[in-house]
């Protein structure tokens, strides 16, 4: 059963209260939309890019195969795959909900938040998935790493607990891993490519799937090869948090 959402609810108090008490206008727009990105601009979701443009490593840049004269892509060159990018859809009854009701919050996560989250789901996951009692300290890890991201997240992660979108939403993780499909079979294909054709990469990620203790998972990357391993995963999942970080936190 996952518990993460308490420890972050505790250890960021203050701000859990700070954001309840402006969460009321969250539904509202109280400023012009920004223009579209374009090439070169940043961004943290395909649908701030102009189109045909795709938000790759917090960039807008041209899609795979688009003439770019064979640069090679944030996401190790293999480009996003078949699948509708997440500015296209089709999205489910829950991802409506929860961009209707936390996407003021969503687009304010910008990349220390979505570093912490891809932190979270690289270094975390097999202690939430086992109840360790370590869980906590790695959450606090997460957001010791990236400091500069710690208001946003905490942003999502309440908006996501407080909204009422359960139904249309599935307890987690069904809607979670339904949004993290839908990535891996579109924006995200070339990052995950990237890590499952690189040894490095690899390695790390067998080492946190199975690590016991907070000293065990960040000992997993005590090598330099091991470090940019580290990397490619985590690009990764800041792919996937970019759409699905809600979900994620859905309880």
């Amino acid at each position: 059963m996952r518990t993460r959402w308490a420890f972050l609810s505790l250890f960021g108090a203050p701000l859990v209260l700070a954001w309840i008490s402006g969460a009321a206008g969250c539904t509202e727009e109280t400023a012009l939309e920004p223009r579209p990105g374009f090439p070169g601009d940043s961004c943290t979701k395909t649908d701030d890019c102009a189109v045909p443009l795709r938000c790759i490593g917090l960039v807008c840049v041209e899609p795979g195969g688009s003439g770019d004269g064979g640069v090679v892509e944030p996401d190790g060159g293999f480009g996003p795959g078949p699948g509708p990018s997440a500015a296209d859809g089709p999205w489910s009854q829950c991802d409506e909900c929860l961009e209707g009701a936390c996407g003021q919050a969503e687009k304010a996560c910008g990349p220390e938040c979505r570093s912490i989250e891809a932190c979270i789901e690289t270094l975390c996951a097999n202690l939430s998935a086992t109840g360790s009692p370590d869980e906590g300290a790695c959450l606090v890890y997460c957001q010791d790493r990236f400091p500069g991201g710690k208001a946003q997240h905490l942003a999502v992660v309440n908006c996501a607990q407080d909204v009422m979108c359960s139904p249309p939403c599935a307890f987690y993780p069904q809607d979670y891993d339904l949004c993290r499909t839908f990535m891996n079979n579109g924006d995200c294909t070339g990052y995950m490519k990237a890590c499952d054709a690189d040894a490095r990469c690899t390695t790390y990620r067998d080492c946190v799937k199975f690590c016991g203790t907070i000293a065990d998972c960040t000992a997993c990357d005590d090598a330099a090869d091991a470090t940019e391993g580290r990397k490619l995963l985590e690009a990764y999942e800041q792919c996937v948090a970019g759409e699905c970080l809600t979900e994620s936190w859905i309880k």
